[in-house]
């Protein structure tokens, strides 16, 4: 059995990246903690980083979709 697939609602996904791309991440990571006072990991800006980049695929999808139905477009903030 596979214990990710117990976790319902995640999906646990391995990467590889360049080893200066992640000594940078833990870096930004000890620098979050101290700016927060909250422990910040590599992990959680990795997340955050999908979370926004998903923010503006769709926002930028639904600009080109108004766009071509000719609608008046005023960006305040993302668009989900």
């Amino acid at each position: 059995m596979n214990p990710t697939k117990d976790l319902i609602g995640h999906h646990l996904m391995r990467v590889r990246i360049r080893k200066a791309i992640f000594e940078r991440l833990e870096e930004i990571a000890e620098e979050e903690t101290v700016r927060t006072s909250e422990h910040v990991t590599v992990s959680d800006l990795v997340r955050a980083s999908i979370y926004n980049y998903l923010l503006l695929h769709e926002s930028v999808r639904r600009f080109e979709a108004a766009l071509e139905d000719g609608e008046v477009v005023i960006l305040t903030a993302p668009l989900l």
